[in-house]
């Protein structure tokens, strides 16, 4: 639990007795491989922080799966989109690994700045990067080539190809895995 309370201490600069109410909410969670949550109510207003392990946020269009993030070690797990609205295409989230992971219920941003004002901040700081997520992801959609694309994942996550089936990753790069696999010979025939 101390290395969630240190990151969120680094985040929002808590007083004593601020990071002692918050250790009181943290929760300690654990998730078997293949374990899969839909539109949870766990995972609403909730905050997770993987501790170990990996996990994938995806969605089905049509039967179709489509993977739409990754979430591994010291990254954060938060659903924002089904904060909003639950109408189209509700969140899945399978766990790929046995995850160990840290949960905080977050309040109503309105109603946290009356005892934590930096949760406010914290909260905008993650809506924040999440838009950076969301506009590098498009920018690569629309404008990257597949090659191009696979080479952004890699920067971002080094050790996913090890962690996550190829098919994940080829509906996360919007590509056949079949393209996936002629990158990756390719990349391979060029060392």
């Amino acid at each position: 639990m101390q290395e969630f309370i240190d990151y969120l201490q680094d985040k929002l600069q808590l007083s004593a007795l601020q990071t002692e109410m918050l250790k009181t909410r943290i929760v300690a969670q654990h998730f078997k491989k293949g374990e899969i949550r839909v539109n949870s109510a766990e995972f609403e207003g909730q905050l997770f922080y993987i501790r170990q392990g990996c996990c994938r946020s995806f969605y089905l269009k049509d039967g179709k799966d489509i993977t739409f993030s990754f979430a591994l070690e010291g990254d954060l797990l938060v659903s924002i989109r089904s904060k909003a609205t639950q109408k189209d295409y509700p969140e899945i989230i399978e766990f790929l690994e046995d995850t160990e992971a840290f949960s905080l219920k977050l309040p109503p941003i309105d109603k946290a700045g009356k005892n934590f004002p930096q949760i406010t901040r914290f909260a905008l700081n993650i809506l924040y990067r999440y838009n950076i997520f969301l506009e590098e992801r498009i920018i690569n959609l629309q404008c990257k080539t597949a090659k191009e694309r696979y080479e952004w994942l890699l920067s971002k996550h080094p050790k996913l190809l090890q962690r996550a089936p190829l098919g994940h990753i080829a509906s996360f790069l919007g590509i056949t895995p079949e393209t996936l696999s002629r990158i990756r010979a390719d990349k391979k025939k060029n060392l």
